[in-house]
């Protein structure tokens, strides 16, 4: 497996998190489980041919195709992706709010898990992708869709947004965060909503669960679980496990397991390869 990740220079950064590559894979990696975060994801297929099938429920019955390029990261859940050996992968991860604040499209009203880009971003992305699978240079499909997001970018005022407020103080009580907005709480509520999909107590949830996944992966074997759910505020280790498995759709054992059976699982935090049987 080839894989790339580039992280944008200034202003762009503000707006993106990272971009990866991945080419190639081996068949004793059946899927690929890409957990939630508090940013979108644009996933695009660089072999016009290959075809994504994405599997949306625990039992591998509701699943969708996706072509080309496709929109994740609006779903309350893991998605199980299967897995394809002739592909190659350019993911955009989004911070918190990026993607509405670079194309002004509401993630409230992206209804379809995975939903095709170019229904999206329309002809400006058709001509991007036309570049992407003419270019064979891992550096320069980087500087390509780095050209792409920074002619989006309309204005400097997304660093003193509100929804970048609430993302820089996700850890404070929501409370705290509606005093120093100086908003109404239903303002607050449905502004962010609308940049990222999640209200503020999702987030935070989220925000939680990102960081006991980041500290799962540092500590792998010396991972002390009840120091999780007291340094994390769960109620106790019942709720943690349900929180977690809730996202992942596995137990916090079972994802323990597979960062330490599969290597490649370090390169990317949201992303589990080759997934437990659930």
């Amino acid at each position: 497996m080839i894989f790339h990740k580039h992280i944008p220079c200034l202003p762009l950064s503000d707006y993106i998190q990272h971009i990866v590559y991945v080419s190639g894979s081996t068949p004793d990696i059946p899927y690929i489980k890409e957990l939630p975060d508090k940013g979108i994801n644009l996933v695009i297929e660089l072999q016009e041919k290959t075809i994504n099938t994405a599997f949306l429920d625990t039992d591998l019955k509701e699943k969708v195709t996706m072509k080309n390029a496709w929109i994740s990261g609006t779903q309350r859940q893991a998605i199980l992706y299967q897995n394809q050996t002739v592909s190659s992968i350019l993911s955009i991860r989004f911070t918190t709010g990026g993607f509405y604040a670079l194309t002004k499209i509401p993630i409230t009203a992206i209804h379809q898990v995975c939903v095709e880009a170019e229904l999206l971003l329309g002809n400006s992305f058709k001509h991007l992708y036309e570049k992407l699978i003419n270019t064979n240079d891992v550096g320069q499909l980087f500087v390509h869709i780095e050209s792409y997001f920074l002619q989006c970018i309309r204005d400097q005022r997304f660093e003193d947004s509100l929804t970048r407020f609430v993302d820089k103080n996700i850890g404070k009580p929501i409370d705290w965060l509606i005093k120093k907005s100086g908003y109404s709480q239903r303002h607050v509520i449905q502004v962010v909503k609308q940049h990222t999909g999640f209200s503020p107590k999702y987030l935070q949830r989220l925000h939680r669960f990102q960081n006991v996944i980041r500290d799962i992966q540092a500590l792998k074997g010396k991972t002390d679980w009840m120091a999780i759910v007291n340094d994390y505020d769960y109620f106790d280790q019942a709720h943690f496990i349900k929180e977690f498995s809730q996202f992942t759709g596995i137990k916090p054992t079972e994802y323990l397991l597979s960062q330490m059976e599969v290597e490649d699982n370090q390169l990317v935090a949201d992303m589990i390869l080759r997934p437990p049987s659930e």
